[in-house]
């Protein structure tokens, strides 16, 4: 009753046809969720973990995969400032609106270089970042896709992925829907937030991804409120 059945009707966001002030009202929308609603804590603490466990003279090398408007790969060079690191952070979106809307958000920031790319096809060999991160992005994906892009992240990362995902339950989707309507959000959030609760996970089908990438005893967290954050090794130490 509490736990819906998946969704994975269309989101607007993926929608090739959007407008670039439509997709740059939608990020703001998405920075505010980040900052307010724990999108930001969720990747943040257990990226700080991983911090401390590497080299402390090495440049740490991320890659953020659906980055959107690139709030987070700044908050990661902020967080690795604060811990004494240094980090460069390969920002990625394959919506051009969303991409250039990144780079313009990152422009005085020279930690962040952002490309354009379809994470289905990402133009970087393997073992190129020390860190893979993904935040609120694989659960546009069907169960395959899932799989498929969590193999690519492993290969790709030296040492760790982290993935911030939506737990889906009713009372995230009640609750966003009712917050999206009171503070007047875009008629994109209004839609695809709700329905971003309902293409959430489960910790059972995250987990069951995970193994089936190829990762035999997955770490997953549910942190407040109602995320979900998985940390995989990376394919060459599992």
């Amino acid at each position: 009753m509490w736990v819906p059945a998946r969704r994975l009707d269309p989101e607007w966001m993926d929608r090739p046809d959007n407008t670039p002030e439509t997709v740059e009202g939608a990020l703001r929308d998405i920075r505010w969720v980040n900052r307010v609603l724990g999108g930001r804590r969720a990747l943040l603490h257990p990226l700080a973990a991983l911090l401390v466990e590497l080299p402390p003279d090495r440049l740490i090398e991320v890659l953020d995969v659906g980055t959107g408007g690139a709030d987070l790969p700044l908050e990661m060079v902020d967080l690795a400032a604060r811990h004494g690191r240094r980090v460069s952070v390969t920002a990625v979106d394959r919506d051009p609106s969303a991409a250039s809307a990144a780079a313009r958000f990152a422009a005085d920031r020279g930690e962040v270089r952002v490309v354009r790319a379809d994470a289905e096809d990402l133009p970087f060999d393997d073992r190129s970042f020390d860190l893979v991160t993904a935040s609120m992005f694989l659960h546009h994906f069907d169960h395959g896709g899932v799989v498929e892009l969590l193999r690519r992240f492993r290969r790709l990362a030296r040492c760790a992925v982290i993935v911030n995902d939506l737990r889906r339950h009713r009372l995230p989707w009640a609750f966003i829907t009712t917050v999206a309507h009171v503070t007047r959000r875009d008629a994109m959030f209004r839609h695809d937030a709700p329905l971003s609760v309902l293409r959430g996970f489960t910790d059972d089908e995250l987990i069951v991804a995970a193994r089936e990438s190829g990762v035999a005893n997955p770490s997953l967290e549910r942190r407040w409120p109602f995320r979900l954050v998985m940390t995989l090794p990376a394919a060459s130490a599992a």
